[in-house]
């Protein structure tokens, strides 16, 4: 009898949920939609100048997405994304910038939570989608970077090192904290969604990324004394300044303009993605 009772509660709850579900179902044409991307991925900071030195230092990222649309214009969707920055000052049209002399690079990994908007509504199936779908979206996300530069033909990593003199004695609070290397950003952008047959979109999409931190290319405030740097780790102290002394023999004395720690970096992704839609799982029809 109780194996008896314990089968007709499964079934019971069986029938409950895939009710429920149907019932859902029709109250609403919720789909998944799962696709990959691929896209540059640019920086915009301390070490950026103007649009064509931003264009020139565009590097490959690609992504993942899992998206579901829950109602007529609105969608949630995860994303992961992967990237790459970078920036040098032998870019710019601007002499302080070309005598400065610093360059980096950083990856960039992105985890982020999104809410899609579709500025043409789907009152129906997704079969019944439009053709094509301009949208909207904003979310929160939390990314690593790990700025490096270059030394002899050698990436080293900058966070540990303090180049602004983050890990020198500092009983006046003059120098900076330690930046952490996982931040909070916030995704806001435009795409346009294509619809390819049934189930299949073509997606062309631009993201930029408002950040928090001004530490994505390791420069935002000033220049410390170089002999305090010098004699705590001389490759910070390389790595810190890099102006030629050979044609600039004054060097960058303490305190001197290094960075603006006015303006926070940013980092943006653009790039085209296949999607595909999954249906909803359907329970068995009970008639």
């Amino acid at each position: 009898m109780n194996n008896i009772q314990q089968l007709y509660r499964i079934s019971t709850l069986v029938f409950v949920l895939c009710f429920s579900q149907n019932l859902w179902a029709q109250l609403r044409e919720g789909y998944l939609r799962v696709g990959v991307s691929m896209g540059i991925t640019n920086y915009q900071g301390d070490l950026s100048d103007d649009h064509l030195s931003t264009l020139l230092a565009a590097r490959p990222g690609f992504g993942i997405t899992g998206s579901y649309h829950f109602s007529s214009v609105l969608s949630a969707r995860l994303s992961l994304f992967h990237g790459r920055i970078e920036g040098k000052d032998a870019n710019s049209n601007r002499p302080g910038k070309v005598r400065r002399n610093l360059s980096f690079r950083s990856s960039i990994t992105e985890v982020s939570g999104q809410l899609v908007f579709d500025f043409i509504p789907t009152d129906r199936s997704y079969e019944y989608r439009p053709k094509l779908t301009p949208y909207g979206f904003m979310g929160i996300s939390v990314f690593t970077f790990n700025p490096q530069a270059q030394l002899n033909g050698q990436w080293i990593e900058l966070q540990p090192l303090g180049t602004e003199g983050q890990y020198l004695p500092d009983p006046d609070n003059r120098y900076p904290d330690p930046y952490n290397l996982a931040q909070i950003s916030i995704p806001l952008g435009f795409g346009l969604r294509y619809a390819v047959g049934r189930l299949w979109n073509i997606e062309l999409e631009s993201g930029v990324r408002k950040t928090w931190t001004d530490y994505l290319d390791d420069v935002s405030t000033f220049y410390v004394d170089q002999e305090n740097l010098q004699a705590q780790n001389p490759l910070a102290a390389l790595l810190s300044s890099r102006t030629d002394l050979s044609q600039f023999p004054e060097g960058n004395p303490a305190g001197s303009i290094r960075g603006n720690p006015d303006n926070g970096d940013w980092y943006v992704y653009t790039n085209i993605s296949i999607s595909f839609i999954i249906d909803q799982v359907r329970c068995p029809s009970f008639r």
